[in-house]
């Protein structure tokens, strides 16, 4: 059930100006390789959630010129794009070895990695220091595939969804302790799949992430939807932070 919605073929269209300037192409064509692969994308099904597509346009302009213009000064060029990686992360539960896979946007010469993202506002570097577990992950396999040592530098390149170009880097380093703190963190998971299975409906869930969102997610209805109504979701009055013992207003 999981497909595109309108915020990601813009971040996909972005990611994809990235790739082609980071592999040769004119920086003064992203805009336009951005465009085209937009429009593209846009050609097959996908959600509608909340922005305005009228403002679409002026957006991706401003995102790309934001990459040019505060974040790819800051990127050290001739690495490797869509670097896809799988190693095994030492780590054993029951009887099954634990893998990490997946694709990095960007690693450096020097092992640096980038991921590029799409924002309707700038990151928390302090939060994304704390709890990225992506950053985590990536920094891993560079240490076992290209053989970098700890600490590794994580950076998310930032830019703000939004007509005037406004960018952002978020500097982030990731340690050995915190490759150990995701093996702890994960097993758990792994042993409550192997316990009950992937097919059970029994998993616990997160319903505090802002993407839990009917605007989002497209298992709402078979979610938190089919248990909660709008009404279920909205305050109960108008009135907001009322003290104990005042009227308060009609129903929303």
């Amino acid at each position: 059930m999981s497909g595109p919605s309108d915020a990601t073929i813009m971040g996909t269209a972005l990611h994809y100006g990235i790739e082609q300037v980071l592999g040769g192409a004119s920086v003064t064509d992203m805009t336009d390789i951005a465009m085209a692969h937009w429009e593209e994308l846009k050609l097959s099904p996908y959600k509608q959630t909340n922005l305005k597509p009228e403002e679409s346009v002026d957006q991706i302009k401003g995102m790309s010129q934001a990459f040019i213009e505060g974040i790819l000064p800051e990127v050290r060029l001739g690495g490797e794009v869509e670097y896809k990686f799988s190693f095994p992360l030492n780590l054993m539960v029951g009887e099954w070895s634990v893998w990490c896979e997946g694709t990095m946007d960007y690693v450096d010469p020097q092992g640096t990695v980038w991921d590029w993202k799409t924002s309707s506002r700038p990151y928390y570097a302090k939060e994304k220091q704390s709890q990225s577990i992506q950053a985590t992950v990536y920094s891993a396999a560079i240490v076992n595939l290209k053989q970098v040592d700890y600490p590794v530098d994580f950076r998310y390149g930032v830019m703000v969804r939004q007509a005037k170009p406004r960018s952002q880097v978020v500097y982030m380093q990731r340690t050995e302790r915190h490759e150990q703190w995701l093996r702890h963190n994960i097993t758990p998971a792994i042993q409550m799949a192997l316990r009950i299975g992937v097919r059970e409906g029994n998993w616990l869930m997160n319903d505090t992430s802002a993407l839990c969102s009917d605007k989002w997610c497209d298992y709402w209805t078979l979610c938190k939807g089919a248990h909660l109504s709008p009404s279920d979701l909205s305050l109960p009055y108008n009135k907001i932070g009322s003290f104990l013992g005042e009227t308060p207003s009609e129903p929303v």
